[in-house]
């Protein structure tokens, strides 16, 4: 069961989860994945085939995600700030994007990691 506070939170526009995660995670220098043995969980673009990193700003969006996803056996992993930054440049390298706080629906911005992370600096 999915909380009031994280439903409404997924039911928001993507632009305003988006900003919302630029906002939590530049505070905060934390931001959650979901991962199991074989790494972190993707989604993919079936228009091109592009592997897509969820990320979410809080651990309980991350895990209500993963509840409702078909990710339970997964666990929800803290990456921290100087963790993301080198992160969102490796994403970069191997061509891969990021979904910003995706809802159950999996619904959310997709963004290139370079575009995130200049956004997270300069907020």
């Amino acid at each position: 069961m999915i909380s009031a506070e994280i439903e409404k939170i997924f039911k928001k526009p993507g632009v305003a989860r988006l900003e919302l995660f630029i906002k939590t995670v530049a505070k905060n220098k934390i931001a959650y994945g979901i991962s199991d043995e074989e790494g972190w969980a993707l989604l993919g673009d079936d228009e091109d085939d592009t592997d897509i990193l969820p990320l979410f700003q809080d651990a309980a969006l991350a895990e209500a995600f993963k509840n409702a996803t078909g990710f339970e056996d997964a666990q929800v992993e803290a990456v921290d700030w100087t963790e993301l930054m080198s992160w969102l440049d490796e994403l970069e390298e191997d061509g891969l994007m990021v979904a910003v706080c995706p809802n159950t629906e999996f619904e959310g911005p997709i963004e290139e990691p370079q575009h995130l992370k200049k956004a997270l600096l300069k907020a």
